[in-house]
């Protein structure tokens, strides 16, 4: 594995650890699911051209950037996801889903008048659909702080890697 490399999987490694304590932290993995899904790869080229992508989750970018409501963009206004006026509700599967998995049993009216999960999960699909879902920039700061201290590392890996070609390319000659 060459200097470059190295570096670049420490990113890889650093950035996704981030995001799942971020996710954890902000009470975000209900399941446990979006965390494990992190993980990134890096493949590189006969070329030596280097490509590095990171894979999560299909919905793994509205949690991170929010969502816009059809009503309101108030929680996510620089989210580029939203719901149109014509929009089907929120997927009310993965709702109840997490609505079982926090264990809410129900709730009550202003009356005091027990609701049934059902309507509870109705309600809530609704109010997503309407006013959004707030970004929780996991993956992005994540990103952006082991981003800051690459530079650095990948210049001094990229001239070590550069220094090895060269020796390696006199001794040929």
């Amino acid at each position: 594995m060459s200097n470059v490399d190295k570096v670049l999987d420490t990113f890889g490694r650093k950035v996704v650890q981030t995001a799942r304590g971020i996710l954890n932290a902000k009470g975000k993995n209900a399941s446990g699911d979006l965390g494990s899904s992190l993980g990134y790869f890096i493949k590189v080229y006969p070329s030596g051209a280097i490509d590095m992508s990171f894979v999560a989750e299909g919905y793994a970018k509205f949690v991170d950037k929010g969502v816009k409501g059809s009503k309101s963009s108030a929680k996510a206004p620089n989210s580029p996801y939203g719901f149109k006026p014509s929009s089907k509700i929120a997927n009310i599967g993965a709702i109840d889903k997490w609505v079982v998995r926090k264990g809410l049993q129900g709730a009550r009216d202003e009356k005091g008048r027990f609701i049934k999960r059902k309507s509870l999960v109705y309600a809530m699909a609704r109010s997503i659909k309407l006013y959004g879902v707030k970004p929780t920039n996991f993956f992005t700061d994540a990103f952006n702080v082991a981003y800051r201290d690459l530079p650095q590392e990948f210049i001094k890996a990229y001239a070590n890697d550069t220094q090895q070609f060269l020796k390696f390319v006199s001794k040929e000659m």
